[in-house]
């Protein structure tokens, strides 16, 4: 790997890992969630500053260059991150669809419960 693309990999880590700590300051992210993103940034920034891990990692599973395992690493993650996203989406569908649930039942026995008083 070239040294200036080392660099700029190493930056992008960098500011990737600080952006996420940013927005747990700002507490637009959980901390729940954000491990993985963080995890994901020192993986990248171990990777760029040490190119030779991926080098390995890639001749040892079969891919005929570095760059193809990287996109593939990419692409897997993304795919786990939509997995698990879809996962908390589902969970909270059915939260909401018992709130709602919950809350017809309650409004339904507060309609009964003034219509017996106005009897």
């Amino acid at each position: 790997m070239e040294l200036s693309l080392q660099i700029v990999f190493i930056i992008a880590s960098l500011w990737t890992f600080w952006f996420i700590i940013r927005q747990i300051q700002k507490k637009n992210l959980n901390i729940e969630d954000s491990i993985v993103w963080i995890l994901w940034s020192v993986l990248l920034l171990l990777f760029s500053i040490f190119p030779q891990i991926p080098i390995f990692i890639s001749q040892l599973l079969g891919f005929k260059s570095m760059s193809n395992f990287i996109f593939s690493m990419f692409i897997f993650f993304l795919y786990l991150m939509l997995f698990a996203q879809s996962i908390k989406i589902s969970e909270m569908k059915e939260k909401n669809k018992d709130l709602v649930q919950k809350l017809s039942i309650k409004e339904y026995e507060d309609y009964l419960k003034t219509k017996e008083k106005k009897q």
